[in-house]
């Protein structure tokens, strides 16, 4: 019976050793990854590398490391890398949104469209995530790149009904205008300038579309107000370019 009482507490010895481990491991590989979290945002790479690498070499389970790998490695288009690393993240994570999302826009910039739609499709399955403008911004910039206006609109119309901002609405009136819906995308320009009424860029576009309305009158002074807004830059250029042609 003693002999049976010393076992099972040195099993239980044991077993307290072993969580006692696990719990240090998972410490000292949040920190390494905090310590590479800085490196980054300072902006030192190779230092940022390393402690993300000794992070998951410690705890393989730290997908926020296999994450900031990802974004590294994607930053020097090292992209091969960036799609095994996000992969990584989302095997520790099957609800990683940010790592789908990630995975799209590298899908994106080889131009693989399917592939981008489909990370960015399963960025959104995800029902906790608080971004969803980000990945309806993004297939609505795929859809632009291969100038299917309409479903591209579509898209980014959802990204603004999750947030409201100046570039999504730019995008959408862009998205709009080629389409051939001057109405509509002289409306979302007119909210943009609205928000954003010191952007020449926002103001160039509302001009092009009130002189493909054929409102001479309005585009000229937006021309003007855009030329105004950003000398000496293409979009100036540009701008006087249609006011000489419009006096």
């Amino acid at each position: 019976m003693k002999t049976v009482l010393i076992f099972v507490l040195l099993a239980l010895t044991g077993c307290a050793s072993t969580g006692s481990s696990t719990v240090d491991k998972t410490k000292m590989a949040e920190g390494y990854f905090m310590k590479g979290l800085a490196y980054f945002q300072q902006n030192n790479l190779e230092l940022a590398s390393s402690e993300f690498n000794r992070s998951i070499q410690t705890d393989s389970s730290n997908k926020l490391s296999y994450y900031y790998l990802g974004l590294i490695s994607d930053y020097q288009d090292k992209l091969d890398d960036a799609i095994k690393y996000y992969n990584q993240a989302i095997n520790v994570d099957s609800d990683f949104s940010e790592a789908y999302n990630a995975l799209g826009r590298v899908y994106s910039k080889q131009q693989k469209w399917k592939d981008a739609i489909k990370y960015y499709k399963k960025t959104l399955e995800n029902k906790l995530y608080t971004s969803p403008h980000l990945p309806y911004y993004n297939i609505g910039e795929v859809y632009m790149a291969q100038k299917e206006y309409e479903k591209a609109a579509e898209a980014f119309r959802e990204a603004k009904r999750y947030v409201i901002q100046d570039f999504i609405i730019y995008r959408l009136g862009t998205a709009l205008l080629e389409a051939g819906k001057i109405k509509e995308a002289i409306s979302q320009f007119q909210e943009g300038v609205d928000m954003a009424p010191q952007s020449a860029l926002m103001r160039y576009s509302l001009a092009l579309a009130f002189l493909k309305d054929g409102n001479k009158k309005s585009a000229l002074a937006e021309f003007k107000k855009a030329a105004e807004l950003a000398p000496k830059t293409e979009i100036a250029r540009k701008a006087n370019d249609y006011i000489k042609t419009l006096r």
